[in-house]
């Protein structure tokens, strides 16, 4: 190593895999013209005689970083990368031909006894048609703890217009087809295909109440992963639990949490009402998520405020005439941590009404 450059968060100089930032949606590496006096989420980079990057330190915090050392060995280099409290982290394999990347493997080690750390490996394999990228096939091997491993492969397709500029990225999995990547200025504008989900959720979601509730329920939450959160698992709360709850729990923190966690709710399957996801029930839906890039920069918290927008206009239905309701009842959407819940509650729920369920210890 002959010298260290910096850069800000999430330049991942580090990471060589071929449209590595497009299928993740990061923006454009951006460098640093001097350390920053307290690094907190930036990058360092020690370079070689020939600019390649043989360490690289990821910081989490003042003084905290994750590093990772590279070694080649002729067209292979190998990345031995740890976590800020030095326990191993991953091993990544590069391997090249004249040049190009032919595949890249990166294996987690089982850590003991760190049961909640996945184990396993990622395999890439490049498909090439001269110096354009067809295709990466992925086959990944994921375990926890003592669970066992689940295996998964997937095709991603890259396409391009006739000045070979890339235009898309679609993978193709078991699970369905998803679009990973879209240039800005192909297909219907990202805004328009939110603005479409939020108008389908909001006319499919009270016909399927309709015809699945018959108590009386006091919330519909639209349950989602902050990550990924189009489309959410529906929930509802049913009165009679709510009752039970709040007659067995005196702790009002607990109480709150329970109220409004999906996981705690006696009718919740974890996917939607009827057993089968939003994206099996309605076609039409399932289309229009399909065509929004998942990993497209601001994608989750765009997500989050897609569903914000539906259940707030959910809340303004007369739910009186569509299924058994509290007179209390509400509509939210609430992250899986439920580290959102109090914001999505603010926003969806009308003043009064956030009052009204205050007094009663609930919020």
């Amino acid at each position: 190593m002959v010298r260290w450059q910096w850069a800000a968060e999430h330049s991942d100089l580090h990471r060589p895999q071929p449209l590595y930032r497009e299928r993740n949606g990061l923006r454009l590496p951006r460098l640093l013209d001097k350390p920053p006096s307290s690094p907190q989420n930036e990058q360092r980079y020690g370079l070689d005689a020939n600019g390649e990057i043989v360490v690289a330190r990821e910081y989490v915090g003042p003084g905290e970083y994750r590093e990772e050392l590279r070694v080649r060995r002729g067209e292979t280099v190998i990345g031995f990368r740890w976590m800020e409290t030095g326990e191993p982290a991953e091993v990544n394999i590069a391997r090249c031909v004249a040049g190009r990347m032919q595949s890249y493997v990166t294996i987690w080690p089982q850590i003991a006894p760190a049961a909640d750390m996945p184990h396993g490996s990622l395999v890439e394999r490049y498909e090439w048609d001269g110096d354009r990228l067809d295709a990466i096939h992925t086959e990944t091997v994921i375990a926890f703890a003592d669970m066992p491993a689940l295996p998964e492969s997937a095709e991603i397709r890259a396409s391009y217009d006739t000045a070979g500029r890339l235009v898309e990225l679609r993978e193709h999995s078991d699970r369905g087809t998803k679009t990973l990547y879209r240039a800005p200025d192909v297909g219907p504008p990202i805004a328009q295909l939110r603005r479409s989900v939020e108008d389908r959720l909001v006319e499919l979601l009270p016909a399927l109440l309709r015809d699945h509730v018959v108590e009386p329920i006091y919330c519909l939450a639209l349950h989602y992963q902050a990550e990924w959160p189009l489309p959410p698992n529906v929930a509802i709360g049913v009165e009679r639990d709510r009752r039970a709850w709040i007659q067995q729990i005196h702790d009002s923190e607990m109480l709150r949490l329970t109220v409004w966690n999906p996981a705690e709710f006696s009718s919740y399957a974890g996917e939607s009402l009827g057993g089968r996801p939003l994206s099996e029930i309605d076609v039409d839906l399932a289309r229009t998520l399909d065509a929004i890039p998942e990993n497209c920069a601001e994608a989750a918290r765009q997500g989050r405020v897609t569903l914000n927008r539906v259940a707030r206009r959910l809340q303004k239905l007369d739910w009186r005439s569509i299924c058994p309701v509290s007179d209390d009842f509400v509509v939210f959407a609430v992250d899986f941590e439920l580290v959102d819940l109090e914001d999505n509650l603010r926003f969806s729920v009308p003043v009064a009404l956030h009052r009204q369920l205050a007094d009663q210890g609930l919020l």
